[in-house]
């Protein structure tokens, strides 16, 4: 018992040091020419003027060391530093949400249930307007990251670019064990999971219908599953009996046939009947098919 309580407290102590640090961002924005202390601390005791924005320039780039220093000498020791310079812009007076709805929509018309908390979307240069009329658009599979550039563009085909980070998670599934090739995928051996959007190889899956995806290759433990992972699965298979399904004006008809080609579910594939005929049906779930 008393080695327990010791482990909880050595673990306790790693994760307040863990909670303290904090570490600066590479970008901040700024609603004037002052930098202050507040942009960087949230609500600090009292706020102080660290440095100060060109009046011809909009931004400004300071040394990571210099602006640790700075926080330090207010008592906050607490800050780590990735890189050598931390960036200071100036926020563009302009009202964005108008592109942050478009952004929005962008997403969530790519990933089922996406739960967004947040979206920072900043022009890439100093903006005091935006045009009247502009169309947003995104670079290719944008979706596949949480953070990108986007651009507006106007009636004469000027484009203006901003920069985006999304906060938000989405729900995808990942593999509970190692998978073989060919290997079916369902809940057996695959979980859903809700995650942080950060960056994807290709398309996660969001949807794992029963008999519908195998494994287009070997899968590790705890892999990610994409459309890349995955191919349709084999519902009925060459040399297999099938039970084909015919509508006749409002009659249906079952009849059993056998199969003279492989097929995933939707693929139009080949049966012939008893009577030795061939027909052309859809395939539509486990050994059962459709006449088209």
């Amino acid at each position: 018992m008393h080695i327990f309580t010791k482990a909880l407290f050595i673990l306790s102590l790693l994760f307040l040091t863990l909670q303290a640090n904090q570490e600066l961002q590479h970008e901040y924005s700024v609603t004037g020419k002052d930098i202050m202390l507040s942009d960087i601390v949230n609500s600090p005791k009292e706020d102080a003027r660290l440095f100060q924005i060109s009046p011809s320039r909009h931004s400004k780039r300071v040394k990571s060391k210099e602006l640790l220093r700075l926080l330090k000498e207010y008592g906050y020791k607490n800050f780590q530093a990735k890189h050598a310079y931390v960036q200071f812009s100036q926020k563009s007076p302009i009202n964005t949400d108008k592109i942050k709805n478009s952004l929005i929509e962008y997403y969530q018309e790519k990933y089922k249930d996406i739960k967004i908390e947040k979206v920072d979307l900043l022009p890439s240069k100093y903006m005091t307007h935006l045009p009247k009329e502009y169309k947003v658009g995104f670079s290719r599979n944008a979706y596949l990251s949480r953070k990108g550039v986007l651009y507006i563009k106007t009636p004469d085909n000027k484009k203006i670019f901003f920069n985006y980070n999304m906060y938000a998670r989405l729900n995808v599934y990942e593999t509970k064990k190692k998978i073989e090739k060919g290997e079916e995928l369902s809940e057996l051996n695959c979980k859903k999971k809700s995650i942080i959007l950060e960056k994807f190889r290709a398309m996660p899956l969001m949807d794992l219908p029963r008999a519908r995806y195998e494994a287009k290759h070997r899968l590790k433990k705890f892999s990610l599953l994409t459309q890349r992972d995955v191919v349709g699965l084999f519902l009925i298979k060459r040399g297999s009996h099938v039970n084909v399904y015919l509508q006749d004006e409002g009659v249906y008809i079952t009849f059993g046939a056998k199969a003279l080609q492989s097929g995933r579910y939707g693929d139009t594939i080949t049966v012939v009947n008893q009577n030795k005929k061939k027909i052309h049906v859809r395939v539509i779930g486990k050994n059962r098919a459709e006449v088209r």
